[in-house]
């Protein structure tokens, strides 16, 4: 704990000191020309373009540019770039994230009965599931980063925030881009945009086409196909838009996209199994609350034989990183996404219309994943046909049960095996969506308006086989149920731990239906330039949920359950700006936010009855101010909030306890009510012609004041609040970023040399709730991380009429190995969980017409 918070201080301390540093210097060199000013950056957090700096409400956005030097090309490779921003990596698929915004994570579980706290959006069409929040996107002109509940304007109504890409559009003039790059891991990428500049009727169209692959990045030596390792993938992705001019005051753009990933998942690592000791009941506030308890993977694996050369070595488990693994089963896997963008504007003077329309699908095929790391292992099995092989027949006797001459064979029988993994799955995952959003806006000198209708409609399927090897003790059976015979069998026993091969398949369908109209309006009391504004919002939602299962189980259901709810709610938004100077203002913001209720895939029904329960909706209210100011003749921008967020029924993620026995699964819960305060910071400052430096840093406390799950040690009682022992999941306390950057003419062509040095520091982040339903959850805290990543190109190179570029690249220079995600398999007796990559570097040309 000492080490975080030393880590966590140097951060801070680091970036207190560049600010402080650069801003001396700065103040110097204000009267002097040769400092270059800040660009300004153009948001449309608010369905209009407006200047960041006179948006009242936390955001950080990043131009085309920074993307393009920094690879950005998904929400993951956000991280850590905003403050309080972290994204967590995907398991079982390829375009998964795991998106966490001032606290606030959209939740790791990836079924379909669980919406986004933190939405993602491309050209306004919202992402509906986090198993694609991670979608590659192309093209892109800048990525807003928006902090804080998106209850009014935005699509989905979000507790924490939202990302919003917007792509860009086809230019009015022929060009001809092309980017070609090599890297370890025998990584190449190639991407080609063509702009045919305008056409007849002022259409313009943009075409891009961008493929990419790499081996893995650990050595699966069950593998000979380096290109099959885990983390090996091979990427397509295509996009093509269609942008016409309306008479001068209107446009109708067309956007499709298809994108398709193709590898091996990501290496599952052993790092924690349990010995099977009876876990004692924890007692908080004076109440013993039920543990949960662990199967004895420890001793099974002990005993196990190992029947790929090299695996045994590779089979104990360990925190410590290994490049080489052991993995029997893992993949291929496909993941496949394509959509339809249609955008129709007009402005008729007094008031301009938008119409956004979208229609998505996802599909996800895993045809094996391994999550145990070990190879193929080969134990005893159990059944209840041969508890007793192997017994002597002086014992035998004594089960009236057994005939006598079926003993000397019982007797002489072996316990029989299976080579059944730890854990293993396979999934085909489809979804489908379909959104469109009419909204209606005008100005004046001393108002801003804009009132909108947004529709969503979505299905999901999810056809999940998995099997288990849940662990054993044999003992206890006859400990519990042959009376003084029992201490006999038991020390007779040939194969105490056994292994119980439990098949289950998880079959199930959802329909999702959102309705909302919205409305804010800004007012300026003085007119447009006065100093003061002020805005208030509202938004009503209707929700309307629906899931249908077929197969909880071994075997499929005799009779289909399901569940269906509607939620509603009303968000509002208010907020107040005061402008001292065009260079700083001050802004308080109060606001609500909602997440709707919905099912869990694999939750008991209601006794009694074949209806799924559903768990409550969220809600969020959030007080904040802020400082937002461009200093020193525009050359140091620097943007502070402070906020407190209360949470009512908070969406939290804990292992299932009660499913189908040698199964795992987790579930959605309600937490009641937890708090959150935190401060965030963005700085971007031009030190001369030649350098400037830009960096961000976010710091949230929280607090868990109400969480009733606990089981308390007496039956009927009711449930007991464990508030005192939950952690908060898939957060960083403290974030921080900062870099430097260069540029340099290089000649008399025009060339430049342009270089970046980051840094990004992420605390450690818990994965479950509690150790109370996940035992290894401390252990499993993920590392804190400090990430180095550097740049260096030379760009506009003349060639012909155009011009090119040269970049090194290479991202976690220092190469750590950072444990960035664990599973802990509760019930199973084991956990585990995935490192970051380790260093990748390259080079990476384009050209330019």
């Amino acid at each position: 704990m000492q080490t975080q918070f030393r880590t966590a201080g140097a951060a801070l301390a680091a970036s207190v000191s560049i600010l402080a540093m650069s801003t001396p210097a700065l103040a110097q060199q204000a009267p002097a020309e040769e400092a270059s000013k800040l660009d300004e950056i153009v948001v449309t957090a608010q369905k209009r373009e407006q200047n960041l700096q006179d948006v009242p409400i936390a955001i950080s956005a990043i131009g085309r540019a920074k993307l393009e030097q920094l690879q950005i090309e998904d929400a993951r490779d956000l991280s850590g770039l905003a403050p309080n921003l972290t994204i967590s990596p995907p398991t079982t698929n390829f375009s998964a994230a795991v998106i966490s915004i001032r606290g606030i994570p959209s939740g790791a579980q990836e079924t379909f009965g669980l919406d986004l706290a933190n939405a993602v959006y491309v050209d306004g069409i919202y992402i509906a599931r986090s198993s694609v929040a991670g979608m590659g996107v192309l093209d892109l002109e800048r990525a807003e980063v928006l902090r804080g509940p998106q209850g009014t304007l935005f699509g989905r109504n979000t507790t924490g925030g939202a990302i919003s890409f917007i792509s860009r559009k086809p230019s009015q003039d022929f060009q001809l881009r092309a980017e070609a790059g090599y890297g370890n891991f025998n990584a190449w990428n190639g991407k080609l945009t063509l702009d045919t500049g305008e056409l007849f009727g002022g259409l313009k169209t943009s075409f891009s086409y961008a493929h990419s692959q790499r081996d893995g990045t650990v050595d699966n030596i069950l593998e000979p196909r380096d290109s099959l390792d885990p983390g090996a993938r091979k990427s397509d992705a295509f996009r093509a838009a269609f942008l016409a001019d309306l008479g001068g005051t209107g446009s109708i753009q067309y956007i499709f996209d298809w994108a398709r990933i193709h590898g091996a998942p990501p290496a599952f690592q052993l790092t924690n199994t349990a010995d099977g000791t009876i876990n004692p009941p924890i007692v908080i506030n004076g109440q013993p609350v039920v543990a949960t308890q662990q199967a004895p993977v420890e001793q099974y694996l002990a005993a196990a034989t190992f029947l790929e050369p090299g695996c045994a070595a590779l089979g104990v488990p360990t925190r410590v990183y290994r490049d080489k693994i052991c993995l029997n089963s893992n993949g291929p896997l496909t993941d496949k996404s394509w959509g339809h963008n249609l955008q129709i504007r007009n402005d008729f003077g007094g008031f301009a219309v938008k119409l956004t329309g979208g229609y998505r699908q996802y599909q996800s095929v895993n045809e094996g994943n391994d999550l145990d790391g070990l190879g193929t292992i080969q134990g005893p099995a159990f059944t209840n046909a041969t508890l007793f092989n192997g017994m002597p027949e002086s014992l035998l006797q004594f089960i009236p049960t057994i005939p006598a001459a079926a003993r000397p064979f019982i007797a002489a029988a072996a316990v029989p095996t299976t080579t059944q993994d730890l854990f293993d799955i396979t999934h085909v995952k489809k979804h489908k969506q379909f959104s469109t959003e009419l909204e209606v806006s005008g100005d004046s000198d001393l108002l801003d308006w804009v009132v909108g209708g947004f529709y969503f409609w979505e299905k999901g399927s999810e056809y999940n086989p998995q099997t288990s090897a849940f662990i054993l003790d044999t003992n206890s059976i006859f400990l519990a149920n042959f009376g003084p015979l029992g201490p006999g069998f038991a020390a007779a026993n040939p194969a105490r731990y056994r292994a119980v091969v439990t098949p289950a398949i998880l079959d199930y369908t959802a329909t999702n239906e959102s309705k909302a109209i919205y409305g804010q309006t800004t007012i300026y009391p003085g007119g447009r330039d006065s100093p003061l504004s002020l805005t208030v919002g509202a938004r009503y939602t209707w929700d309307s949920k629906k899931m249908v299962r077929v197969q909880n189980g071994a075997v499929p259901l005799t009779q289909i359950e399901s569940g269906q709810d509607s939620f509603r709610k009303l968000t509002w938004n208010l907020m107040a700006r005061y402008e001292f100077t065009p260079e700083a203002s001050v802004y308080a913001r109060a606001a609500t936010g909602y997440r709707s209720g919905g099912f869990n895939a694999q939750d008991p029904v209601l006794p009694g009855t074949t209806t799924l329960p559903n768990f409550k909706p969220e809600t969020v209210t959030s007080y904040e101010v802020g400082v937002k100011s461009e200093l020193f003749d525009r050359r140091v921008r620097l943007n502070i909030a402070g906020y407190y967020n209360i949470y009512d029924d908070l969406a939290v993620i804990v292992p299932v306890t009660d499913g189908p026995p040698g199964t795992f699964a987790s579930r959605i819960g309600n937490a009641g009510k937890v708090t959150y305060a935190g401060i965030e910071a963005d700085l971007q400052a031009a030190l001369t012609d030649n350098f400037s430096i830009d960096g961000t840093i976010g710091y949230i406390d929280i607090k868990t004041k109400t969480f009733m799950a606990g089981q308390s040690t007496t039956a009927g009682d009711p449930p007991v609040n464990i508030a005192s022992v939950v952690r908060p999941t898939y957060t960083a306390p403290l974030t921080a970023n900062v870099a430097l950057n260069a540029r340099f003419p290089v000649g008399a062509g025009g060339a430049e040399l342009v270089g970046r040095v980051g840094y990004t520091h992420e605390d450690g982040r818990y994965s479950f709730a509690s150790a109370i339903a996940s035992p290894f959850n401390d252990l499993l805290k993920s590392d804190p991380r400090d990430v180095v990543d550097a740049q260096l190109a030379i760009e506009k190179l003349p060639l012909g009429g155009g011009e090119a570029r040269v970049m090194l690249w290479v991202k976690n220079l220092t190469n750590a190995h950072d444990f960035v995600r664990g599973i802990d398999f509760g019930p199973l007796g084991y956990a585990g969980g995935y490192y970051a990559d380790p260093r990748t570097y390259g080079v990476t040309l384009g050209m330019k017409f």
